[in-house]
């Protein structure tokens, strides 16, 4: 074999033959030496992939041709929504959101609060979050004449004092129309003066808990700044870190999204296969917040279930809120060739249309999952599930319950792009699972109160 190899390098790789050879010791720490690189970067490179898991499908939702719908309440139900993580908002930036038939210019002021205004300018329409600067720590100015708004009022303002900081609402005069559409005159003009004062932009109440950025949208105009609930204050605990987010986009009204909360039997049928001899069998209950019987019905066979189950639902249900919110339990077992085990148990909070918190106990880890989901147009939504996980969990076992949980939103999603919205249902009100969705129906019902006006008013001048 190393009949053509050199005498003098026979030698040198003979040596490593013998153990007692001060090469064989060199050879010994080398290899050992980029063993250990070797093995720096392989973590390195799994920290970086799996540390914060990133899952976000690819926003490629068409329509084919006309696709049957169905009679569909409003499009887009009063409440917070979820529209940012705050990290995806720096100080001074600026950006536009088309989002539940809304345009709104949201940025953060030099202060680091965020504010949320109607992106249109006042003075001639210009797009504010596109292009929009940040001026005097909360106003946000025009790109095309430079007009200046107040994120906290709406006020149109001009800067006054030595400092520039002191706020004084600017005078303007309206004008507009007299009939845009049939552009008649009036007094030999089009445009006629209705009114000189203040002028303001819409504004929207904003929240930042938790690394989220929280938009209020409501079609009421006299519940924009008081709304009626406020989003959980979730606390991620001490020994709980943020493991990634999954994104996907689902082409279906809203409502048939949070409504899988509420949906016992389709567990069986969607959520139940995983590998050829491994499957999940579900047991659910769903009831209201409102309900007195709460905290009974919510009882748990397991103790430290049922003890960590009722110290959650006295944290977060209170008088305020109980009307807008719905409580999940959720008991996963694991069945192995015919062996069925315990695998944990998810007490869900469903708060309003658009944002549910999960929190999943087991005897060896707790999980969070924060569900929100974004209308960006009447039939495409966008869907996202952040997870919080036991600090010693790995990364690479999280970011796989991570994928899991986005393969059973898949699942879904092949029913959600193709079903139309049930308007007419035939229940069988003899079984449980029925009962509890058409009570769901008549809780989520709440949520569009003045959404129909709203929405019907504003495709008059939408494209």
């Amino acid at each position: 074999m190393f009949s053509k190899i050199p005498s003098q390098l026979k030698d040198f790789l003979s040596q490593f033959n013998d153990a007692n050879s001060p090469s064989s010791d060199c050879y010994c720490s080398l290899t050992l030496v980029i063993a250990t690189v070797i093995g720096l970067v392989v973590y390195g490179l799994y920290v970086r992939k799996f540390r914060h898991y990133i899952y976000h499908q690819v926003n490629d939702i068409k329509e084919e041709g006309r696709r049957v719908r169905g009679k569909c309440p409003p499009f887009f139900p009063n409440g917070w929504y979820r529209v940012l993580n705050s990290d995806e908002l720096r100080t001074k930036e600026v950006k536009y959101l088309d989002y539940c038939g809304r345009h709104i210019a949201i940025y953060r002021g030099t202060n680091g609060r965020v504010y949320a205004v109607h992106a249109f300018c006042a003075h001639m329409g210009a797009n504010l979050g596109v292009g929009g600067v940040v001026k005097s720590s909360k106003c946000l100015q025009c790109p095309f004449h430079g007009w200046v708004f107040d994120g906290e009022t709406g006020d149109c303002v001009v800067s006054a004092g030595e400092s520039g900081e002191k706020l004084v609402k600017k005078t303007v005069e309206t004008y507009e129309y007299n009939d845009i559409k049939k552009l008649t005159k009036k007094d030999g003009k089009y445009l006629t003066k209705c009114s000189e004062g203040h002028s303001k932009l819409k504004t929207y109440e904003v929240k930042e808990i938790n690394g989220s950025i929280m938009v209020w949208i409501d079609s009421r105009e006299e519940n924009q700044h008081k709304y009626p609930f406020e989003p959980l204050p979730i606390e991620i605990k001490s020994y709980q870190s943020y493991r990634g987010e999954s994104i996907n986009y689902v082409n279906c009204h809203i409502q048939e999204i949070p409504e899988n909360g509420a949906d016992i039997r389709h567990f069986d049928f969607l959520h139940r296969s995983f590998v050829a001899f491994i499957n999940f069998d579900w047991v659910m209950t769903s009831h209201r917040a409102s309900s007195p019987d709460i905290f009974e019905v919510m009882t748990h066979k397991r103790a430290f279930i049922n003890d960590f189950k009722q110290k959650l639902l006295k944290r977060y249900i209170t008088e305020e809120n109980k009307n807008y919110v719905n409580v999940i339990s959720l008991d996963c077992y694991v069945n192995i060739l015919g062996f069925k085990f315990f695998f944990f148990n998810a007490t869900g909070f469903q708060v309003g249309p658009a944002l549910v918190y999960l929190f999943l106990k087991s005897r060896i880890f707790e999980i969070t999952f924060e569900q929100a989901i974004i209308p960006m147009q009447k039939f495409h939504q966008r869907v996202s599930h952040k997870i919080y996980a036991s600090r010693y969990l790995p990364y690479g076992l999280t970011a796989f319950m991570l994928y899991s949980e986005v393969q059973q939103v898949l699942n879904d999603m092949d029913i959600w792009n193709k079903k139309v919205f049930g308007d007419r249902l035939n229940y069988n009100m003899k079984t449980g699972a029925d009962v509890n969705l058409c009570s769901w129906r008549n809780w989520f019902a709440q949520f569009y109160d003045g959404c129909h006006e709203y929405e019907k008013a504003s495709d008059l001048n939408d494209w």
